[in-house]
């Protein structure tokens, strides 16, 4: 497994998700990383039914945990609270939704990355793209999958292997 798909704020926009999902099938992607923000339960079914293997964290739009919790469980997905540590092809992965504000959040991420402990961090909640390094650990926010705040509905390709980043818009 080379090649992730990243996707947060996905605040069921099934339009959008079905052309990132597609999108990511083209290319091949197996296993999907959400940092959050999935919403309903229905929106979970729509990645799940894909054949995806996801990994994914809570966000704070997230209301319907039990349900979301149980559709995971039931078809072999991982979706927890915050902080979820990975280990893919590999790589140390952090993978988070954000906390209290935009900029608490990328504090608290540059920090992270700052402790060189992860190869990748994966955040979500600001709804705004964001490709960075720090140190040695590369910082990923692929932006909203919906589209609402900021007009662009985004997600990303990460290849672990060379620790390389593409975003996408549709």
């Amino acid at each position: 497994m080379t090649l992730v798909g990243v996707i947060a704020d996905t605040h069921d926009n099934l339009p959008a998700l079905d052309k990132i999902l597609s999108e990511l099938e083209g290319r091949g992607v197996k296993v999907v990383i959400h940092a959050g923000d999935i919403v309903a339960p229905f929106t979970l079914r729509r990645i799940l039914a894909k054949g995806f293997e996801l990994r994914g964290v809570f966000g704070n739009n997230d209301g319907e945990v039990v349900l979301l919790s149980r559709v995971a469980q039931e078809r072999g997905a991982t979706l927890t609270h915050q902080p979820l540590h990975l280990q893919l092809g590999g790589r140390e992965v952090l993978v988070l939704h954000g906390l209290a504000g935009m900029q608490e959040t990328r504090d608290l991420v540059t920090r992270l990355a700052g402790a060189g402990v992860f190869d990748v961090i994966v955040y979500g909640h600001t709804h705004e793209v964001d490709v960075r390094r720090v140190g040695k650990t590369l910082v990923l926010n692929p932006g909203e999958a919906c589209g609402y705040l900021t007009g662009r509905r985004t997600f990303a390709v990460l290849d672990l292997e060379r620790l390389a980043v593409e975003t996408l818009e549709v």
